[in-house]
């Protein structure tokens, strides 16, 4: 962790705070959203294709002047169930053995989205990940409704609008990959907002990139 302290020095001159909430596949829209100093949301967008992601963000802004949030999509080929991502690892104990300790919970999500990041840190970009679910429970945004629901979305879009102070926030209803966007553009501005385990902190690594929740 001792490279990413250096790279907080680095934050000052940020000015475009991203999400991206990322879809298990392409035949499922991801969400973007872009936040300013201000926590004025500047745009919320839906793309397909992880290539039309990497062009968008190149044609954002100046690499030096963005941090990127990019969530850690579900493993579409664990089994399906309302307990898929937030269910506890439930493999056997086995006394005399180290295999238990082997298992980074972060393993659970699929790796769609590393080679986007890698292409990003390239650029100079810095670039994390986050769990949007893990997030939203340090926020107390979970809604108290059916998950995916039109009544959880309003729920969801008028608390982040009242709690996490982001204005800008369209009076028509955003879809969940949009919401799930602003809360990675919203880490994203708290990285650059406050002090590492104040506003934020590294939870994990997936691949390599650091794993960052808003406190």
């Amino acid at each position: 962790m001792n490279d990413l302290k250096n790279k907080i020095s680095q934050f000052d001159n940020k000015f475009c705070f991203v999400g991206i909430s990322l879809s298990p596949t392409s035949l499922n829209e991801s969400g973007i959203a872009v936040l300013d100093r201000n926590l004025n949301l500047m745009r919320t967008d839906k793309i397909f294709q992880i290539k039309d992601i990497e062009i968008y963000i190149k044609n954002l802004a100046p690499a030096d002047s963005m941090i990127i949030c990019v969530d850690l999509p579900r493993n579409s080929n664990m089994v399906n169930g309302k307990w898929r991502m937030e269910a506890r690892y439930t493999k056997t104990f086995k006394l005399n053995t180290i295999d238990n300790a082997s298992f980074d919970w972060a393993d659970k999500f699929s790796d769609r989205g590393s080679d986007l990041c890698d292409t990003l840190n390239s650029l100079d970009i810095d670039t994390f990940r986050y769990y949007c679910y893990f997030t939203k429970n340090m926020l107390n945004l979970n809604p108290p409704y059916k998950s995916r629901s039109p009544v959880a979305c309003k729920y969801l879009q008028s608390i982040i609008q009242n709690n996490l102070r982001i204005s800008g926030i369209s009076s028509n209803l955003l879809p969940l990959v949009g919401l799930d966007a602003v809360i990675g553009s919203y880490i994203s501005w708290k990285m650059w907002m406050s002090r590492e385990n104040a506003g934020y902190k590294y939870i994990g690594k997936h691949k390599q990139i650091p794993i960052v929740t808003a406190l």
